[in-house]
């Protein structure tokens, strides 16, 4: 009895180590960061880049972050610039956070969607 026990305690130690969440914060239908003219633009019939995913994540070492927060800004702009548009069609917005204490973690979002150039240079 007593060595389930302790094996019991080791997992429930081991699982609150490795602690991670992600949060879907939404589909959207068009999503930009850029001043864009949609009315001049027919939107429905562009050539656009499909599944592109664009990330911004931020690495946490023995508590110490190695940058400023993570935003959804900069996960659009690493979409933009994979792809050289300004509007994601379809978007799916989520941010995620995993560490293990004392140790390494990661926080980021990530944007997920297809990617539309509007501007002609």
């Amino acid at each position: 009895m007593k060595k389930i026990i302790i094996a019991l305690c080791i997992f429930v130690a081991v699982s609150c180590f490795l602690c991670g969440c992600a949060v879907r914060h939404g589909d959207f239908t068009v999503l930009s960061n850029k001043m864009v003219r949609l009315s001049e633009f027919e939107l429905e019939k562009a050539d656009r880049d499909k599944d592109v995913v664009g990330e911004d994540v931020r690495h946490i070492i023995l508590f110490i972050p190695t940058g400023g927060p993570p935003t959804l800004e900069g996960a659009l702009d690493n979409a933009f610039d994979k792809s050289e548009g300004d509007v994601m069609t379809d978007a799916v917005v989520s941010s995620w956070g995993w560490w293990v204490p004392f140790i390494y973690g990661q926080a980021g979002w990530q944007v997920k969607g297809d990617v539309v150039k509007t501007r002609k240079h």
